[in-house]
């Protein structure tokens, strides 16, 4: 089932880059957001979200190839070398 964004979330922050959210769903706790060319200058800043906001959700992130990973946030800070605040 696809829901369509109607919100103000227009973009995820991702370390450096900004995906586009297409599909959020708040009933089912789901995020579709796909890569974008733009940087965090291009976006308004109140459709900006950082990925972190949403780490009670899945939130599946696709690559300009197309390809869609869900995100565990766990591996995450892991891969990235951040602190997680959420353990």
């Amino acid at each position: 089932m696809i829901i369509i964004n109607s919100t103000k979330i227009k973009y995820l922050k991702v370390m450096d880059k900004l995906y586009e959210v297409r599909d959020i769903s708040f009933y089912y706790q789901t995020i579709r957001a796909v890569e974008t060319d733009l940087s965090l200058d291009d976006a308004p800043i109140e459709e900006v979200f950082d990925i972190f906001d949403f780490k009670d959700m899945k939130v599946i992130l696709v690559n300009k190839k197309g390809q869609g990973k869900l995100i565990d946030f766990n591996e995450f800070f892991k891969n990235h070398k951040m602190k997680s605040d959420f353990h």
